[in-house]
């Protein structure tokens, strides 16, 4: 038996020798006791399996590299991103994360960050676990009775915001600069299906102020946003606000606070 094996110490050393290893062989030595041959599939193994979830969760971002080119993103990102969780379905995530602080090259577009989050995103909706909230009666969502219920946004949506019109990036549409932001609502329904909507300013307003304030009535809510939309009387908030909030109710991206 070898002194790793009976000192946890020297194990835990082994160890670490071997993650750095796989991480980038060109930076660390090889762990001693292991052949090279079964190193190189060791680092095989692993990377493709991050590069293979990295190409199944950013298809669109995918589409824009060459293969020689994302690959190296991807060997950078496993090389040089500590991820903090060990499920494999957290590896989108943790990527989003190494490129928040990523500084492009020339070969990266100027919107990655923001197209991978975008991406994500919609993975991150269908795949996070929580309740799917119970279906409405249409009879309740008169504006009176939206005015005696609590509300909320389902732990099932999110709110994303972005400075390039990421929904239209393809191949064909690769902007250089930022334009006008857009914002959306994410949302799973009561099929398991993943649902974008897009917002103007006034009604991200809205729907952020939900998210961050839950339990308002409608009209509570209508009264808290109307001082930073000064444009617009209460009524017509009312108004404009009203169908989507009870489509939304209705599809269970808005739902009664439990």
């Amino acid at each position: 038996m070898s002194t790793a094996d009976n000192n946890p110490s020297d194990f835990s050393q082994v160890q670490q020798q071997l993650a750095a290893y796989i991480r980038n062989p060109d930076r660390a030595p090889p762990p001693p006791g292991i052949e090279p041959r079964r190193l190189k599939v060791y680092r095989e193994l692993f990377f493709n399996n991050v590069k293979g979830f990295l190409d199944t969760a950013f298809p669109v971002l995918k589409s824009l590299y060459s293969d020689h080119n994302w690959t190296a993103l991807a060997q950078q990102f496993f090389s040089q991103h500590a991820c903090h969780s060990p499920y494999f379905l957290h590896i989108a995530e943790q990527f989003v994360a190494f490129l928040q602080d990523y500084q492009p090259n020339e070969h990266d577009p100027a919107f990655l960050a923001e197209l991978a989050h975008y991406e994500w995103a919609e993975l991150y909706i269908a795949t996070i676990v929580g309740s799917q909230p119970p279906a409405v009666n249409p009879t309740e969502l008169t504006e009176p009775q939206l005015d005696s219920t609590a509300l909320q946004l389902s732990e099932l949506a999110m709110l994303c915001a972005y400075q390039y019109p990421v929904q239209q990036i393809c191949i064909d549409f690769q902007p250089d600069a930022p334009e006008q932001p857009v914002f959306f609502l994410l949302y799973r329904n009561a099929e398991d299906e993943v649902k974008f909507v897009q917002l103007n300013q006034a009604t991200l307003l809205l729907l952020n102020t939900l998210a961050e304030h839950p339990g308002q009535s409608f009209n509570a809510l209508i009264r808290n946003i109307s001082p930073q939309l000064p444009g617009l009387t209460e009524q017509q908030l009312q108004q404009g606000a009203l169908p989507l909030v009870q489509e939304l109710t209705r599809k269970g991206a808005i739902c009664r606070v439990n």
